[in-house]
């Protein structure tokens, strides 16, 4: 034993040699330094390390290792208790190690070499952003995702604390901060100092006694999903627009004909709130094609497989607007149907109920029509038991219901109820160029009906563009089925026209025969006939060729009639 001791006393470390009742056989100088003890031999262990386990270990026969701190001096000193069999197998050893030292045997032997290996393979196969720190937020390992992502180096990663990398701008937020201050699991968004947008977990480990030992963060790159959800949504709104087009191409039968901009406008307007269940409000003049326009909001809508049932509130005699709108039962009055009847209203269940010149009705009716709008449910003549409908409601009207509510003809809450989303729809004045196009459909249309084809004379269609309709496309439409019944041709001419469309033609002609002026019209063709030489020309003496003059003759009308060719884009 004299040999062993004499080598323990070179030993770097501090080592006591205990039996098993105690005694401490031999402690090196290192020990009692470590221990702030003059003389160690012959002391008893429980008197220097009173929670020592060396006599059970030494008792138990196990070959056990245990790790803990000593607080004797500043240091920190991990202090392994390694029981060593020493001549009949009664004695322990207890080895100090300082922190530098403990650690350095630890991390290369090869057990912890090992699974230092595993851990790194593990943190390295997530394909995310994992880095592991202390209790104090210092980094003590990282995966190799961490230049990809962060654009650091493991090597400068490893050793710098959390909070100076947030100080740094290397993140913006620290979910290592956030798990040390609320010692719970985080879960965050971080933003790296490239841009690169991160969601983070920071997973606290803790040490049996409920302290903090280690912070585990595990970090997903998202940025490439927003970049992919940002496409996305710029997918669908192109989407959407596209939808909104081909909408607006599909021509259907009653499908109202869209060609001012006028009507481009409340067009791309019904289509946008088509699929929205808020009551739609049609404002305009008699036969604008206010019915048609209702068709084709719930021809568009996600209810067009379902009824579109209309109610004309004027045609139908108050008497009976009730019953008709809301239906009996069995018996509810004499005449009725024997079997009661359902209403309008119930007609429309899952689709589009039609209230068309709403302002006509009554005013004991509205009450329950509010009720109607409000609650989607209304309770037929004779029933007390209210039944309920899926309905998405239009109302249309030529009247102002405003002035309507302040002479107290039309209830307020009523009015506030339709006007929710109101289209107001432009006269046929106000819309002209859709004229040429609205006639040359109802030709098609009284064509296909009546089984004659006629064909519209340009002079026609310009007296028909120049009208005006004050009966707007109703009147329009009648007029054209009255020419395809009527004309004896197929050709359909001027003299075909009514003399109330004619006559306005007349007027102008005999206008311009009494107060002709030659000289004035001459130059005004003169100058008309020139410029779109000019427009169709590259130079003078282009122009001049064309109109078989000579090019100083062109440029001398060019300065009588003022005319700028610079402006045109021409060369001189």
């Amino acid at each position: 034993m004299i040999d062993v001791f004499a080598i323990g006393e070179d030993l770097p470390f501090g080592l006591l040699v205990v039996d098993s009742k105690g005694n401490i056989q031999f402690g090196n100088k290192y020990s009692e330094s470590i221990l702030n003890v003059s003389t160690i031999k012959k002391k008893l262990i429980q008197d220097v390390l009173p929670n020592s386990s060396i006599i059970k270990a030494i008792k138990l026969g196990e070959c056990k290792i245990t790790i803990d701190e000593l607080s004797i001096t500043s240091d920190s000193i991990h202090m392994s208790l390694i029981n060593i069999p020493l001549v009949d197998g009664k004695y322990g050893a207890i080895l100090f190690f300082p922190s530098d030292v403990y650690h350095e045997l630890i991390s290369n032997s090869p057990k912890v070499l090992e699974l230092s290996q595993e851990l790194q393979a593990i943190m390295n196969l997530s394909g995310e952003l994992v880095t592991i720190t202390d209790a104090k937020g210092i980094v003590l390992r990282v995966n190799n995702a961490c230049e990809q992502i962060l654009g650091i180096k493991e090597h400068d990663f490893i050793g710098r604390t959390a909070f100076t990398l947030q100080k740094q701008g290397v993140i913006d937020v620290s979910s290592t901060k956030e798990v040390i201050e609320k010692k719970r699991k985080v879960t965050m968004n971080q933003v790296t100092k490239s841009g690169r947008r991160l969601l983070v977990e920071g997973h606290p480990i803790f040490n049996e006694d409920g302290s903090l030992n280690r912070v585990i963060n595990i970090s997903k790159d998202v940025t490439e999903v927003e970049n992919l959800q940002k496409k996305l949504e710029e997918t669908k709104n192109a989407l959407d627009y596209y939808q909104q087009e081909l909408r607006m191409l599909q021509k259907k039968d009653n499908e109202m004909i869209v060609k001012s901009k006028a009507m481009e406008k409340v067009y791309e307007l019904a289509c946008r709130v088509a699929d929205v269940d808020a009551t739609i409000f049609l404002h305009g003049e008699t036969g604008v094609g206010k019915e048609v326009m209702a068709r084709t909001i719930h021809n568009l809508s996600n209810r067009k497989d379902a009824p579109f049932v209309k109610v004309n509130c004027g045609a139908i005699p108050e008497s009976i607007m009730e019953s008709e709108l809301f239906g009996y039962a069995k018996g509810t009055f004499t005449g009725a149907n024997k079997d009661g009847k359902k209403g309008l209203a119930h007609a429309a269940h899952q689709g589009t109920l039609f209230l068309d010149e709403i302002g006509e009705l009554p005013l004991n009716l509205q009450s329950k029509l509010l009720q109607l709008l409000q609650e989607k449910q209304f309770t037929p003549l004779g029933e007390t038991k209210p039944i309920k409908v899926d309905v998405r409601f239009i109302a249309a009207t030529n009247r102002n219901l405003e002035e309507m509510v302040k002479e107290g003809k039309f209830r307020e809450d009523l009015f506030y109820r339709l006007f929710v989303l109101p289209i107001t729809i432009p006269p046929l004045s106000e819309r002209k160029e859709d004229i040429p196009f609205l006639a040359t459909y109802f030709l098609k249309v009284f064509a296909e009906k009546y089984n004659h084809y006629k064909t519209l004379d340009q002079e026609v269609i310009q007296c028909l563009t120049d009208h005006e309709w004050k009966g707007n496309v109703r009147e329009l439409q009648n007029t054209i089925e009255r020419l395809v019944l009527t004309v004896p041709s197929r050709h359909i001419e001027l003299m075909h026209l009514p003399d109330k469309l004619t006559k306005a033609v007349a007027l102008v002609q005999d206008e311009i025969k009494e107060n002709v002026h030659l000289k004035k019209e001459v130059e005004q063709f003169e100058k008309k006939l020139l410029m779109k030489a000019l427009e169709s020309s590259s130079t003078m003496k282009e122009a001049s060729k064309k109109l078989g003059v000579d090019a100083s003759t062109i440029t001398r009308k060019v300065k009588k009639y003022g005319i700028n060719v610079a402006k045109l884009q021409f060369q001189l």
